[in-house]
């Protein structure tokens, strides 16, 4: 009787699925890009390249009123690792555009590579419908790479140690960890983090002095979980990571 009732949905589930999904996302999505109208577009491209140049020109990479004491926490304020700087400072010569195109390629290629089942997709859907994702993506904010980043680590072990340019979402940095090729990738960073020195220090007095909550990525956790939901759901076959 059960299964007589289960065939149907089987044999459409596909179909049942994007219905579903498209559902949520028809729901969802016009309130959260209603969020993101106000928003001057690249406002935190244009942030982080400009702070880059300003380093490569031999000026400090963090506002000076950041490590001068107490500051509220707004736009303008950095508060980026300086290794965050390996990102940032090649987007001073590349086209902008490769800012958007880059990370939404390494999503695009690691779901083409996971291939999650059907069952996944509604849920992927809910979780990148109540996300700030097109906050992010009009603004051009960092979070897009390391979402990108988190994509590409569940398709081949290791790049999600990269996630580590966004201290407030580390926890996500080590899916993979599990695998000897995620240590190698979490070796290559540490010592790509090496040449900042100093730099470190005023990243901590920056975040120390900053008013913010240490919490701040919070609504970005959902956004983080898509590939993992999309990794869990995957369709069997040579993914790269077990």
């Amino acid at each position: 009787m059960i299964s007589r009732f289960l065939a149907p949905i089987l044999r459409h589930q596909r179909f049942l699925a994007a219905l579903a999904s498209t559902a949520l996302l028809a729901l969802t999505l016009p309130v959260t890009i209603g969020l993101a109208a106000g928003i001057d577009p690249g406002t935190d491209f244009v942030l982080y390249r400009d702070a880059a140049a300003r380093w490569l020109a031999g000026g400090p990479f963090y506002n000076p009123s950041q490590i001068e004491g107490p500051y509220v926490l707004e736009h303008g304020a950095i508060l980026y690792p300086p290794v965050g700087l390996l990102l940032f400072a090649p987007f001073t010569l590349l086209p902008a555009v490769l800012w958007w195109a880059v990370p939404a390629g390494l999503v695009a290629w690691a779901l083409w590579r996971l291939r999650p089942r059907p069952v996944a997709w509604p849920i992927m859907a809910a979780l990148i419908g109540f996300s700030p994702l097109p906050v992010l993506i009009v603004a051009g904010n960092p979070g897009m790479w390391a979402l990108a980043f988190m994509a590409a680590g569940t398709a081949i072990v290791g790049p999600s140690v990269l996630v580590m340019i966004k201290p407030s979402l580390a926890p996500f940095a080590l899916f993979g960890a599990w695998r000897r090729r995620w240590w190698i990738w979490a070796a290559a960073f540490g010592v790509m983090c090496l040449p900042f020195g100093s730099m470190w220090q005023d990243w901590l007095v920056a975040l120390a002095n900053s008013s913010g909550p240490v919490y701040y990525s919070v609504r970005e956790i959902g956004l983080m979980l898509v590939p993992i939901v999309a990794w869990v759901a995957r369709t069997p076959g040579p993914t790269g990571v077990e």
